[in-house]
């Protein structure tokens, strides 16, 4: 009886000493996070025909922080250098969003001067304006580029104003040359923003994507807040929004940046 109760006992402590199988769960696969989540706006100008007043752009600067605007461009902008009695909107501007800048002039005629900007959180660096030389369409027109230093790498905005009305032909030759003066390297990821084409096949030419399209194949209606990005995988479109200003609308993309 007592070598029963031994045994029984031993079996016992062998059964407690084997654990139960584990199983594993397979589901999908973890998201790769961004690097950095960086918010581009983009606002034309060339449809306000109002004097800048202070109070607007202070109001306007006050809008940007609340949204946390990373990198703004703005098309059309109209300046009078020297002339006290005008609020100059790109000095303004930086004065209340402590915003670094670049514009690039684009006409200068009688003390009224146009052009484009970019305004950014992140530091600047090979800003260069370029005119749409050789365009049949192009008067004055041209865009802006600036290499954005996020940090986790350089971004190339563009802010491009194309000349209205302009045939497909010559749309092609302006984004043409875009690409052709742009200081981008192999891999870093370009947005370019503007009243850009509405062509499919110029916007496949130069492998980019339009943030306002959807699954659906709706594009924004508005022809002067268009923003397109190269799809090289440093940049993925993580949501788009508009915002109504006093200025005008303002298309804002939010894009998360990877190595």
């Amino acid at each position: 009886m007592k070598r029963i109760v031994l045994f029984l006992l031993a079996a016992l402590l062998v059964l407690a000493g084997c654990s139960a199988p584990t199983t594993t769960k397979t589901g999908a696969p973890a998201v790769r996070k961004p690097d950095l989540t960086l918010q581009v706006a983009s606002l034309n100008l060339s449809g306000f025909n109002k004097r800048f007043e202070r109070t607007g752009i202070v109001q306007f600067s006050k809008l940007l922080k609340k949204e946390q605007i990373d990198v703004l461009s703005v098309q059309g902008i109209t300046r009078y250098p020297g002339l006290e009695s005008r609020v100059d909107f790109v000095n303004e501007l930086v004065a209340k969003s402590d915003m670094r800048y670049s514009f690039g002039e684009m006409f200068n005629s009688s003390g009224r001067e146009s052009g484009n900007g970019i305004f950014s959180a992140y530091p600047m660096r090979n800003t260069h304006n370029d005119p749409f030389d050789g365009v049949r369409s192009a008067t004055f027109e041209a865009a802006l580029q600036s290499s954005v230093d996020g940090g986790v790498k350089d971004v190339i905005v563009v802010s491009a104003t194309l000349p209205p009305k302009a045939p497909e032909s010559d749309e092609s030759a302006c984004m043409d040359i875009i690409a052709k003066k742009s200081v981008a390297l192999r891999d870093q990821p370009m947005i370019v923003t503007g009243n850009l084409p509405s062509s499919a096949d110029i916007r496949a030419k130069g492998s980019y994507v339009d943030v306002t399209e959807t699954e659906k194949g709706a594009k924004e209606k508005d022809p002067d807040t268009r923003i397109w990005f190269t799809n090289d995988g440093s940049l993925k479109l993580i949501g788009t929004r508009i915002l109504e200003t006093e200025f005008g609308p303002m298309l804002v993309a939010q894009f998360g940046l990877f190595r």
